[in-house]
C-alpha cells in the first residue's frame, strides 16, 4: 500500500474528497471492518457488537472534526471520549497495549478503505491532523487507563484489608462504604442491603439516616433495591427522589438525584444489593460506576465469607443449644414441667420471648412464658389469659395446631400487629412486646399436635431466617420426644401402681390362707399320738416348709414390685459388722447342719460399723447363704467373713459347691434368671433383689467362680464413719 502526499489546494484542483467528509460518509463501513479486525483480541471475542463499537462513532466524529479544522481554521478536540473509552475497556478486561492496538487497527482500517475507495492520494495537512488526533487519543487513553487502574487497585486493596481486619460482617461493611465514598467523585451516600429470605435488609449505610440500618427492609421486586435484585443487573436513576420506583422515605426526602444500584451475586444468586447516590450529579461517571461495580464484586466474596463464618458460629451455637436442651429434657419425666422447661431453654439462646401453648379439648391454654427480663413475662401471660387464641383463627397458634405445619415471619410490621389485635388494649400490649420476627412450631406426640412453641425476637432486633426455622423444628422434635417419654412414664407409673395394688391385695389374701393352713399343720404336729402319728407329723412338717417357701416367694414378688416402682423400703443406720455376721450365722446354721454342711464364721478383729438397713442386709445374706446351702454337696464347707477396707467393708460368702460357668456369671443377677443345670426351687428373683438392695446402700455385689472349684459372692457396704 502506498500514498501520494499532496497539498490541500492540489486536492481541491483534482477533486479529491476531504478526509473529514470521507470519515463521516464511510463511518458504517469503517466500524464494520474495524469490528471484524478487533475480534482477534482475546477480550473482544466474547463481547457483543454493541459493546465493541460503543464509543467508536463518537471517536470517528471527533477525529473528523480535527481533520476538518485544517480547512475551517476552527478549534476541535477529542473532548473526553478517549478517556471514557479507556475506562470502558478497563472494565471489560482490556490491557493498555490492547487499547493501543485498537487505535492502530482503526487507523489501518480507515486508510485501507480510503485507498480502496479514493486511491493513494491524500492531503499532507489532513494526514498530519489525522495522525495527531490518533496520537492524542492514545495518549489520553493511556493516562486515563493508568489513573483508573491505579485507583481501582487501591480500592481493591482497601477492600481486602477491610476483609482481613475483621471477620465480623458489620465492621467490614462499614469499611467498605468508606472505600466507596473516598474512591468515587460525586457519591454522597452509599448503602448495603443483605438478603434474608425474600427480604433485603439495610445492614450498613453512609450519608443516610443511621437509624434506618437494621430497621429498613424491602421485599425482592419492590422499591429500588428490590428492583435491582429482581433484575440481577446494575440499575441507574437520574431523579431518584422523584422516581416512583424508589420506596425508601429516607432517599425520597434526601433530594437525591443520581442513584446507582448493583446486585451482589454469588453463583447467579442475589445475596444483597449495594447502591450509591449523589445530590449533585444526575449521572455517575463511567469510572465511578466501574469502581463501584468492581468493589462490590470483590466485596461480595468478603460478605459470603463473613456470613459463612457467622452461620458456622450460629450453627455451632445451635447444636450446643439443642444438645443442652436434649440433656435438660432427659432430666424430667413430668409432662407439664417439660413444657415449662422448653420456654426457659429458648430464652435468650434463640429468642427474646418464648411461649408454649397446649391444647386441652377445644381450648388453647398458655402453659409457659419466658423473657430475658423476668419483669416482662407478665405481658405474655396477660395476653394469653385475656386474649387466649381462638381455635377457629386461620393464622398463628390455632392454625399451627390445625395444620401441624410451622408458621413464621422474618419481618413483622405494624400493619401485621394491628391486624392481629382484637381491641385497643390488645394492640397496646402487642406493641409493648415490640415484635420483630416470629416462629411457631408444632410439637406432635403420637401424630397429634399437643402443643406449640412460639419464638419471638424483639429487643435484639434479630430477624429469623430459614436456618432458625430448622433449629426451632429440631427443638420441637426433641421436645416431642421428651413429652412422649413423659407420657409413657406416666402410663407406666399408673400401670405399676395398679399392679402394686393388685399384688398387695392378692398377697394379703394368700397370706391369710397360708396362715390358716399353717395353723392347721401346727395343730397336727401337736396332736395326741396314734398309729399314724409319725406319718401325719412328716406331712405336717412338709406343709409348714412349703408355707415358708410360699411366703418367701410372696416377699420376693412384693420386693420386685417395690424395686420397679422405686418404693423399696430403706432405713439405714450405723450397725456393727459382727452383729450382722453373727445373726446371719445363727439363722442359717440349723439349715447347714441339716444339709450335712459345715458353716464357718470368720469375724473381723476390730468392731467396724457400716451404715445399713440391718433387716435388708440380713435379707441379702440369707439369700447368699441359702443358695450356698442349697447347691453345695453334703460334706462341703461354707465360709462367711467380712474384711474392712479404706471406705467400706467387704462381705464374702464362699462355698465348695460345683461352681458357676463364665457365661452364667454374666447374667447371674438378672431377674428371673435360673442356672440351667440346677433344679428350679425359687422365683429366680433372689440375687436380683439382693443386688438392688446393695446398690441402694451405695455398695457393689458380684461373684467369682470356676466350675468345679466353688463360688464366692462379695458385696460391699460403706463404713459408718465415712
Amino acid at each position: 500500500m502506498g500514498f501520494c502526499l499532496m497539498s490541500a489546494d492540489a486536492f481541491q484542483d483534482n477533486l479529491v474528497p476531504r478526509l473529514s467528509d470521507f470519515l463521516r460518509q464511510y463511518q458504517t463501513d469503517i466500524m464494520a471492518d474495524w469490528s471484524n479486525r478487533i475480534r482477534s483480541l482475546s477480550p473482544a471475542r466474547e463481547l457483543s457488537e454493541r459493546a465493541i463499537v460503543d464509543h467508536l462513532p463518537r471517536i470517528l466524529a471527533r477525529v473528523a472534526d480535527i481533520v476538518e479544522s485544517v480547512h475551517t481554521g476552527g478549534q476541535a478536540s477529542l473532548e473526553e471520549v478517549p478517556e471514557q473509552h479507556a475506562v470502558d475497556r478497563l472494565q471489560r478486561g482490556f490491557d493498555l497495549d490492547q487499547i493501543v492496538m485498537e487505535y492502530g487497527l482503526l487507523r489501518r482500517t480507515i486508510l485501507d478503505i480510503w485507498e480502496s475507495r479514493v486511491g493513494g492520494r491524500i492531503a499532507l495537512s489532513e494526514l498530519r491532523n489525522f495522525d495527531a488526533a490518533f496520537d492524542e487519543s492514545i495518549k489520553q487513553s493511556a493516562i486515563r487507563y493508568a489513573q483508573a487502574r491505579e485507583k481501582l487497585l487501591r480500592a481493591l486493596d482497601r477492600v481486602s484489608e477491610a476483609a482481613l481486619a475483621s471477620a465480623d460482617l458489620d465492621p467490614f461493611l462499614q469499611n467498605l462504604l468508606r472505600v466507596v465514598l473516598e474512591g468515587t467523585e460525586s457519591a454522597d451516600s452509599c448503602a448495603i442491603l443483605l438478603r434474608e429470605g425474600d427480604l433485603l435488609r439495610a445492614r450498613a449505610a453512609v450519608g443516610l439516616e443511621q437509624d434506618a440500618v437494621g430497621r429498613y427492609s424491602v421485599r425482592i421486586g419492590e422499591g429500588f433495591a428490590g428492583h435491582v435484585a429482581q433484575q440481577k443487573r446494575p440499575v441507574t436513576l437520574g431523579h431518584a427522589s422523584e422516581d416512583p420506583i424508589v420506596g425508601s422515605p429516607v432517599i425520597r426526602a434526601s433530594g437525591m438525584h443520581a442513584l446507582y444500584g448493583v446486585p451482589m451475586l454469588r453463583e447467579n444468586e442475589v445475596i444483597g444489593v449495594a447502591h450509591i447516590g449523589s445530590k449533585s450529579a444526575f449521572e455517575f461517571s463511567e469510572e465511578d460506576k466501574l469502581l463501584f461495580r468492581t468493589v462490590v464484586s470483590r466485596a461480595t466474596s468478603g460478605v459470603v465469607k463473613a456470613q459463612s463464618i457467622a452461620e458456622l458460629a450460629r450453627s455451632e451455637a445451635a447444636q450446643r443449644f439443642l444438645s443442652d436442651a436434649g440433656q435438660e429434657f432427659s432430666k424430667s419425666l413430668d409432662f407439664e414441667a417439660t413444657l415449662i422447661k422448653i420456654a426457659h431453654l429458648a430464652v435468650p439462646a434463640i429468642a427474646d420471648w418464648c411461649v408454649v401453648d397446649r391444647r386441652e379439648g377445644e381450648r388453647i391454654r398458655r402453659v409457659a412464658a419466658a423473657h430475658a427480663d423476668p419483669a416482662k413475662v407478665w405481658i405474655a401471660k396477660a395476653i394469653g389469659e385475656r386474649y387466649a387464641p381462638d381455635p377457629k383463627d386461620e393464622r398463628g397458634v390455632p392454625q399451627v395446631f390445625r395444620t401441624g405445619k410451622t408458621e413464621w415471619r422474618a419481618e413483622i410490621i405494624d400493619r401485621d400487629v394491628v391486624a392481629a389485635a382484637r381491641d385497643a388494649e390488645h394492640l397496646d400490649m402487642l406493641r409493648a412486646v415490640g415484635l420483630k420476627s416470629f416462629i411457631i412450631v408444632p410439637v406432635a406426640v403420637q401424630g397429634e399436635v399437643n402443643c406449640t412453641i412460639t419464638l419471638v425476637t424483639a429487643e435484639s432486633e434479630r430477624r429469623y431466617s430459614d436456618s432458625d426455622v430448622r433449629i426451632a423444628e429440631q427443638l420441637a422434635n426433641r421436645a416431642a420426644a421428651a413429652l412422649e417419654n413423659a407420657r409413657l412414664y406416666a402410663i407406666a407409673q399408673h400401670a405399676i401402681s395398679v399392679r402394686e395394688q393388685i399384688l398387695a391385695t392378692v398377697a394379703h389374701d394368700l397370706r391369710n390362707q397360708l396362715m390358716i393352713i399353717g395353723t392347721g399343720a401346727a395343730v397336727l404336729t401337736q396332736a395326741p399320738g396314734s398309729g399314724g402319728t409319725d406319718r401325719i407329723q412328716k406331712i405336717a412338717e412338709r406343709i409348714i416348709r412349703t408355707i415358708g417357701t410360699m411366703r418367701r416367694l410372696l416377699d420376693d414378688l412384693l420386693d420386685m414390685g417395690a424395686i420397679e416402682a422405686g418404693k423399696l423400703s430403706f432405713n439405714p443406720e450405723p450397725v456393727a459388722v459382727t452383729e450382722i455376721l453373727e445373726e446371719a450365722y445363727e439363722t442359717c446354721l440349723p439349715a447347714a447342719h441339716e444339709s450335712g454342711l459345715e458353716l464357718k464364721l470368720e469375724s473381723p478383729d476390730s468392731d467396724k460399723r457400716v451404715r445399713a438397713d440391718a433387716k435388708r442386709i440380713m435379707q441379702v445374706l440369707s439369700n447368699l447363704l441359702g443358695n450356698a446351702i442349697k447347691f453345695t454337696p453334703r460334706g462341703g464347707m461354707i465360709t462367711l467373713r467380712a474384711d474392712p477396707e479404706a471406705e467400706c467393708v467387704k462381705f464374702a460368702v464362699r462355698d465348695t459347691g460345683p461352681g458357676i460357668s463364665e457365661s452364667d456369671l454374666a447374667t447371674l443377677f438378672e431377674p428371673y434368671r435360673m442356672i440351667e443345670h440346677r433344679v428350679r426351687t425359687g422365683s429366680g428373683l433372689g440375687l436380683y433383689i439382693a443386688k438392688r438392695i446393695v446398690l441402694q446402700h451405695r455398695g457393689r455385689l458380684w461373684a467369682a467362680s470356676e466350675p468345679g472349684k466353688g463360688s464366692t459372692f462379695y458385696f460391699t457396704l460403706p463404713r459408718a464413719e465415712t
